[in-house]
């Protein structure tokens, strides 16, 4: 449900001069959505990671769509059924579909595409990827995938963008290698560049066509440039962490105005804070310090302005099998006392244990990654929180590029970490943060990993939400974390924009009721 944001209460950060914030005119009505990029949208091969998610939303569909609330929905499957003992899944295509090169929506085409990454190691992240065992055609509208074991999560995997949404197989090259990105979606791609991408309404859609004719994405990587060309009525819509993120600033001073509509989404994503239990961090009385050192309720409002909430979950509320709230661990006294305990003596304002000071080093990336808050100001306010306590925080910042590849490689001692975001939470983010198969997870014990395929293999709903909540509770026991922040969802529009909701998550670009004034 889309909400227009109230303007929240001043806090201590400079705004934005609302002096450049000029609206641009238009007159009468368009069938041209232009909207604001903040990066190059890549190759748009489904199969691969580097595509944009909303532009492959666009282009290409999977056989089932994650709705609002996490209800699965038909998508190029009309319906499908379970076997009575969960080892077999049977898809109804639907009839008379076709990618928009003429190539037929049939059992052959899905099993294509299956094949690209079934099995495959590159797909770890996702265990459908590994329990499916075979993808048979019994005939031209019918796909049946076979799984080594019950896998309840399998029909939500299969609503996520990347790998599993289909590509006409008559687009690759000779030798099977991507070629054209040609989908069965609402939108054809006219062009795609260093400058921007263009997308056309598929008029043959098989579903409800867009009221849209055209849609143009301009690549603006600034933020605030961003913001500038929006009011002056160069672009109409920016928002979404993965296509053109607001920020709260942004957003705060886009409230002000009545010629712009500011609409928030509920959260989707937690944004936390990780340790490296190889460096001082390992030490639990360190980690149980650090996490009451930090009010997370000061942050969420001056950092993000009351954009964002404190958070108390891995997982924001909105998620299923998110589980209960962790307690507030705030407590500065309490941190102190912590140390103190563990053997660590106050050293020229600065804890030390066997003559060794505590200092701990914060990775940050220094440019975030397209679905990542802005963690410099956060890194600096947790440096300043851990500071008063007595704790040293060196800040090390990285380029988007290095930041993963240190954090895989725990070149940290504390670091950011966040959740997928729907349709990928809660199954396949806790593979990613909890198990060692992960590249740079969260937080993995051998206890972790274990309640991992608790919760993803259990056959149950009480006992899946039972799974779930043990694994939070094992890491939050362990101080694995700290949750601070739910990471607001925000988008901005010229209010000659109709029809626009907030999407059901942010990999989506749902525009079929848009139009333009």
């Amino acid at each position: 449900m889309r909400s227009r944001l109230l303007v929240p209460p001043v806090a201590s950060i400079t705004l934005l001069s609302a002096c450049s914030l000029d609206a641009g005119s238009s007159g009468g009505t368009s069938e041209v959505l232009r909207i604001g990029l903040s990066e190059e949208s890549g190759a748009l091969n489904p199969h691969e990671f580097t595509g944009n998610f909303l532009l492959l939303d666009a282009v290409y569909e999977p056989l089932v769509s994650y709705g609002e609330g996490g209800a699965l929905e038909p998508a190029l499957a009309e319906s499908w059924s379970v076997s009575e003992d969960g080892l077999s899944i049977a898809f109804d295509l639907r009839d008379g579909v076709e990618f928009t090169d003429g190539t037929p929506l049939d059992s052959a085409a899905v099993k294509w595409n299956f094949d690209r990454w079934v099995g495959s190691e590159d797909f770890t992240f996702f265990r459908a990827s590994q329990v499916i065992t075979a993808v048979e055609t019994p005939d031209a509208d019918t796909v049946r995938l076979t799984l080594s074991e019950p896998y309840e999560p399998l029909l939500q995997e299969l609503s996520i963008v990347r790998p599993v949404r289909l590509l006409s197989p008559s687009s690759a090259t000779g030798d099977g290698e991507f070629g054209e990105p040609i989908g069965t979606g609402a939108w054809r791609v006219e062009s795609n560049s260093s400058a921007g991408a263009a997308l056309v309404r598929n008029d043959d859609y098989w579903g409800t066509a867009p009221e849209l004719e055209r849609l143009e994405f301009t690549i603006i990587p600034d933020s605030q440039a961003r913001v500038d060309a929006l009011v002056n009525g160069e672009i109409d819509l920016v928002g979404g962490s993965y296509l053109s993120p607001v920020n709260p600033v942004e957003a705060r001073t886009l409230s002000q105005r009545s010629d712009i509509q500011l609409l928030s989404g509920e959260p989707d994503a937690t944004m936390m804070l990780g340790f490296n239990p190889a460096g001082p961090a390992g030490d639990p009385a360190v980690r149980e310090a650090v996490r009451q050192a930090i009010d997370t309720t000061s942050l969420a409002s001056a950092l993000f302005l009351d954009f964002a909430e404190p958070a108390r979950r891995v997982f924001p509320p909105s998620v299923p099998n998110s589980g209960e709230d962790l307690p507030s661990y705030y407590d500065p006294d309490g941190a102190r006392a912590t140390l103190e305990g563990a053997g660590y003596r106050l050293d020229g304002g600065t804890w030390a244990k066997d003559g060794e000071p505590l200092v701990l080093s914060l990775l940050v990336p220094a440019t975030p990654a397209p679905g990542q808050l802005d963690a410099g100001l956060m890194a600096e306010a947790i440096a300043a929180a851990l500071g008063e306590v007595g704790v040293a925080v060196e800040l090390s910042p990285v380029d988007a590029a290095a930041y993963y590849d240190d954090r895989a490689e725990g070149a940290y001692d504390l670091t950011f970490f966040e959740g997928l975001g729907a349709p990928y939470d809660p199954a396949t983010s806790i593979v990613s943060l909890f198990t060692s198969g992960a590249r740079g997870p969260l937080w993995v014990t051998e206890e972790t990993e274990e309640l991992v395929d608790q919760a993803l293999f259990a056959g149950e709903d009480d006992a899946r939400a039972a799974a779930y909540q043990a694994l939070y509770d094992e890491v939050a026991a362990d101080a694995g974390f700290v949750p601070l922040v739910y990471r607001p969802r925000i988008w901005a529009m010229r209010d000659a924009v109709q029809g626009f909701e907030v999407p059901s998550s942010d990999v989506d670009l749902e525009l079929t009721g848009v139009t333009i004034e």
